[in-house]
């Protein structure tokens, strides 16, 4: 399968990504506003490749691995309207993932099936206000997404990126943020190793990883109230390592992502299965 896209057409690049692909240190902001990182990221490479650049993001606050697991497997419009289209792809999830856990994430999920509606009120207000105790009662140990299952679900994503698009796009893995939140009770104790665990995974399946937390961390003191979300500067500095990290694939000085080994086996199979038959010539 090939792109319609043709040479003169904008670069296309897909953001999967969560509230950090759009929140600043003033709160929620417009996906155009040109100091988030998507778009720093877009802007570096229209000055690096003179060409034009089309990015695509695809966020929600607290999208953790799992949320865009399934996406990538069920909704056909990410798959084939965008990721099988695109030149490069950003994945910028996990740090909701590796956040530390008061309340354990089966029972923060159901909370808002609850009724009626005072007892729903109610119950998230209670979690609200226990979640700092818990987590420093189990001094943050604890995370939304157990390693194990982050593993399983990580690999599972980025393999169908991989496979939709081919094998032909950049791509790029942004690491997890940490925070300085008092949501979770000033505590973060694994993160260090959740990052490297992340990291380690995105190149085990073709991405090139990007650090993101060092980048932020000069600008830990300017964080939104939340203790969270990146001001301006951190979010160009984001941005700009993104874009540095694709421009090396998109000029042929390192591999794209290519095709999962499972996915090429299969295609060079079928491939053999339709081949024609080697005809003996007339005697």
């Amino acid at each position: 399968m090939s792109s319609d896209r043709q040479p003169g057409d904008p670069l296309s690049v897909v953001v999967l990504g969560d509230s950090t692909a759009f929140v600043d240190a003033r709160g929620p902001q417009m996906p155009r506003a040109p100091h988030l990182y998507p778009n720093v990221m877009a802007a570096a490479l229209e000055r690096q490749l003179h060409r034009p650049v089309d990015v695509t993001v695809v966020a929600r606050p607290g999208q953790t691995v799992r949320d865009a697991a399934h996406a990538v497997t069920k909704d056909q419009h990410l798959q084939f309207d965008l990721l099988a289209h695109a030149d490069a792809v950003v994945v910028g999830l996990g740090s909701f993932d590796h956040a530390p856990a008061g309340v354990p994430a089966a029972i923060e999920a159901t909370l808002p099936y609850l009724r009626p509606d005072q007892v729903r009120r109610r119950a998230r207000a209670m979690s609200r206000a226990a979640y700092p105790g818990l987590v420093r009662l189990t001094g943050g140990r604890l995370r939304r997404t157990p390693a194990r299952e982050f593993e399983r679900l990580f690999g599972q994503l980025l393999d169908h990126v991989r496979g939709l698009c081919w094998g032909r796009a950049a791509g790029v893995v942004l690491g997890p943020t940490s925070h300085r939140s008092t949501y979770y009770g000033h505590v973060h104790p694994r993160f260090r190793a959740a990052e490297a665990h992340q990291l380690r995974l995105a190149t085990e399946h073709g991405f090139a990883a990007v650090p993101a937390w060092d980048l932020v961390l000069p600008h830990a003191t300017a964080l939104n109230v939340d203790g969270i979300h990146w001001p301006a500067p951190a979010h160009e500095s984001v941005g700009n390592a993104v874009a540095d990290a694709l421009v090396v694939q998109l000029t042929g000085a390192r591999p794209t992502v290519g095709l999962p080994p499972a996915y090429a086996a299969a295609i060079d199979a079928a491939r053999g299965a339709n081949a024609a038959p080697d005809v003996p010539p007339n005697p």
